[in-house]
């Protein structure tokens, strides 16, 4: 069994932290994260999909399905430096003719 963690886990760096597309309509979309081993759950068992600008901050106490990516506290602290400030609205890609 691991050794208790005396840190929270933080979810981006977690393998299960999924960046999706989310449309907003006329060709466009916003990006969003989710949990792909299903943890992130609202009262009613509706997935809870978060914006991608708030990843950083997403912490856990424990998790069963938490998978490190080893990439540690360098790969949070770019993370926090490069995430936009707010929800950003991203153009689709044209189609390749």
């Amino acid at each position: 069994m691991e050794a208790e963690r005396e840190t929270k886990i933080f979810c981006a760096n977690c393998i299960h932290c999924k960046l999706v597309p989310s449309p907003a309509g006329a060709g466009r979309y916003y990006l969003r994260v989710r949990c792909d081993a299903g943890k992130w759950r609202k009262k009613l068992g509706e997935e809870k999909i978060y914006k991608y600008c708030t990843v950083a901050r997403r912490s856990i106490d424990d998790c069963d399905c938490y998978e490190d990516m080893g990439d540690g506290p360098e790969f949070l602290r770019d993370l926090r430096t490069s995430l936009p400030a707010a929800d950003e609205l991203y153009d689709a890609p044209c189609p390749a003719r």
